[in-house]
């Protein structure tokens, strides 16, 4: 089973201290605390987070809920709010015990009363009693806990429901009451569950009664609230806790999870006054509940608030309206994934050999990244496949494996990076889209489109739109407006491997456009004819390639042509180029191609990586070609093949995230990229292009995994 590593990246401790910073209490303060919302998407480890930050908090009061799951179960935001109340009411060893009078005494009032007048009735005088002076909550109370003592219709809700009320010594409620109370109590200790207590809570209400029910839990999260204001509002209260009461929401974007978010945000904002409550909620979206709600409000077309700031070791939210802030949760960054790669290199044990690399841990902890791009999910399950390998399997060889198009792996983290409820011709989409330069273009292509159903292509335009689950980057300057999306390079490279691994259709049979493409998350060759159903990844290629050339996208035929396999055409148009741009746009234009997907996967690149290099340049030895196209298709071939160098921002932000470090994982073709270089420098006579030229070269002066 994948290790999560939860809380030891540098982006769980970074969550870690802010929450740390809220959750730290003073004597006298009065703080109003935000709700935090944290987004990310399938695999981005919110969970992960929530669970450690549960752990890390355990000596506090805190509640972690799953909020997807409890509505599986049927449950309301009634239930959902007595189960927050539950675990905040447990005995902590350093924290004085939290308890709920009004409450307590209110939901058993609301459980046990089986006439529905009654019921309402009782949320309707404890409605007055939070709002009124002080002395009519206290008769309110008073009333339900002289009910709550006598009571027999609903023992489990009274039973289970003791704990949140005051211990017995207190003088909050009249004599006889209190020994009445303590004698149930006394008759059926450990006789009242919380699961009991639920079901006879949310069986009071039935479906026609759904406005009571609307009613009754706005009354039970005032009192709620009121219950927690005043718990650390008394002397001393104020003294003892030393800590906010933390609550970890998961799946708030779940239909359950945008009711009771909608409930606890209105109760809060009608309350107008700070309560001790720290709600930090994760969501896979951004909560329809807070689309039209006043207390949030309605996300940027294209866009989600709370990006995570350029300092990794800082999560700091964006604050949407008052009392709400939002923040994202990042991939991780090299130096985490190489903490984790330093950990499984260290459980692999002394029989499994070390990576060929200078520092293995480094090379390692590279390579994963470049293939996952720090995707938590990924990352730990990719490191958890290396290590079930045979032991005496290298580690360049375990790569190659695991990321088979058929292994068990591919499958594992398609299910999880796809969306849950994309159909299989979404899928197939996505395959066919995954190609595309990005999926604007993918988008655009009616070559990939013409006989799919309206209803695929508004799954797929929604795939593109949510930013959680592509890659929304900035295309050129910091100062440029222009986005690009491409889908989460992990997803991308898995796509285009299954991709890859369809038969090309016969050219006999019709050729590119003949043929069927598409596929499921168990395999991408779905039926169908036509142009939307091009088969294979040649034909899909070969397709977005001539609807470039027709609408005089060079640089995008370019790109598609060496996606193909026709390096010399993509090779001339670099030839071309060198006389019409300028240097830096010739390099970038060079960092566009070589992140063109690898044409050869799986088996292919098993073979020598100088033989498949010779062979991809060797018809260059056939005929008269002009040196300086030699030498730039000897580099186009390298570059391609080889892994990403360091980036340089003069000229490789090209909005294309690609990466694929298994065509050459010891960068041993860096010393013929630099060779090719400076023949290109020697021979350009002319001072910008030399300068240019040389600098990137200088990018491949040594290995990039140091």
């Amino acid at each position: 089973m994948p290790q999560e590593w939860a809380g030891e990246s540098g982006r769980d401790r970074a969550v870690e201290r802010y929450v740390q910073e809220l959750l730290v209490r003073r004597p006298g303060s009065r703080t109003e605390l935000p709700a935090t919302l944290l987004l990310g998407p399938r695999g981005s480890g919110k969970t992960t987070v929530l669970r450690h930050l549960a752990d890390w908090a355990r000596r506090a009061p805190v509640a972690r809920l799953d909020l997807a799951a409890l509505g599986q179960e049927g449950r309301k935001p009634i239930d959902v709010l007595a189960a927050l109340v539950f675990q905040l009411n447990e005995t902590k060893r350093d924290f004085a015990r939290l308890r709920f009078p009004a409450f307590g005494l209110l939901t058993i009032a609301v459980a046990a009363r089986m006439d529905a007048a009654d019921r309402d009735a009782a949320v309707r005088q404890m409605e007055e009693a939070l709002v009124g002076p002080p002395g009519s909550r206290s008769e309110v109370i008073n009333q339900l806990a002289t009910y709550a003592a006598t009571v027999l219709g609903a023992p489990t809700a009274v039973t289970a429901a003791l704990p949140l009320l005051p211990e017995w010594r207190r003088h909050w409620v009249r004599l006889r009451v209190r020994w009445q109370l303590a004698r149930i109590g006394r008759r059926s200790r450990g006789g009242g569950s919380v699961d009991g207590f639920l079901i006879d809570l949310n069986q009071r209400y039935g479906d026609r009664e759904a406005a009571e029910r609307q009613r009754a839990e706005a009354v039970l999260f005032d009192a709620f609230l009121d219950d927690l204001r005043r718990a650390y509002g008394s002397r001393g209260g104020d003294k003892r806790r030393t800590t906010q009461c933390l609550v970890l929401l998961d799946n708030v974007d779940s239909p359950l999870g945008n009711d009771f978010l909608k409930a606890l945000l209105d109760a809060r904002r009608k309350a107008g006054a700070p309560d001790p409550l720290l709600v930090f909620a994760t969501a896979g979206s951004y909560p329809a509940a807070l689309e039209g709600f006043a207390f949030g409000g309605p996300r940027r077309p294209g866009a989600l608030p709370g990006r995570w700031p350029a300092q990794e070791d800082r999560f700091v939210p964006e604050q949407v309206v008052k009392g709400l802030v939002v923040g994202r949760l990042r991939d991780l960054v090299r130096h985490e994934v190489e903490q984790q790669a330093k950990e499984a290199l260290r459980s692999a044990g002394p029989r499994v050999p070390v990576p060929a690399a200078d520092n293995g841990v480094q090379w390692l902890g590279w390579v994963v990244h470049e293939l996952t791009r720090g995707h938590p999910a990924g990352t730990a399950q990719l490191l958890a496949a290396l290590l079930e390998c045979p032991a005496d399997d290298g580690w360049e060889a375990r790569l190659r494996q695991v990321l088979q198009p058929s292994s068990d792996l591919v499958d594992a983290l398609l299910e999880r990076l796809l969306p849950m409820d994309a159909s299989g011709e979404l899928m197939q989409a996505l395959a066919r889209g995954a190609a595309a330069v990005d999926l604007a273009q993918a988008q655009a292509g009616r070559v990939l489109w013409d006989e799919s159903s309206a209803r695929v292509q508004e799954e797929f335009n929604d795939f593109c739109t949510d930013v959680l689950r592509t890659m929304h980057l900035d295309s050129g300057d910091e100062e440029s407006d222009g986005r690009t999306e491409t889908p989460h390079p992990l997803l991308r490279l898995l796509l285009l491997r299954r991709l890859a691994a369809v038969p090309e259709p016969d050219a006999s049979a019709g050729g590119a456009a003949g043929g069927t493409a598409g596929g499921t998350a168990g395999g991408v060759d779905g039926g169908g004819g036509g142009a939307a159903g091009i088969r294979g990844r040649r034909a899909v290629h070969a397709a977005l390639r001539d609807r470039a050339a027709a609408a005089g996208e060079e640089a995008t035929a370019a790109y598609h042509a060496l996606a193909g396999g026709d390096l010399a055409a993509a090779a001339a148009y670099l030839d071309d180029a060198f006389d019409r741009i300028a240097p830096e746009e010739w390099c970038a234009e060079l960092c566009r191609l070589r992140r063109a997907p690898l044409t050869e996967a799986g088996p292919a690149l098993g073979r020598p990586l100088w033989e498949r290099y010779e062979r991809l340049v060797e018809h260059l030895g056939e005929g008269a070609v002009e040196q300086r196209l030699r030498t730039i298709t000897r580099l186009l071939a390298a570059v391609w093949i080889g892994p990403e160098p360091p980036d340089d921002p003069r000229t490789d932000r090209v909005g294309d995230p690609y990466r694929d470090p298994l065509g050459d994982p010891g960068a041993e073709l860096y010393g013929e990229i630099q060779a090719r270089f400076h023949t290109l420098a020697v021979h350009a006579d002319s001072v910008p292009w030399t300068s240019a030229l040389l600098r990137k070269a200088k990018q491949y002066g040594k290995e990039p995994w140091l």
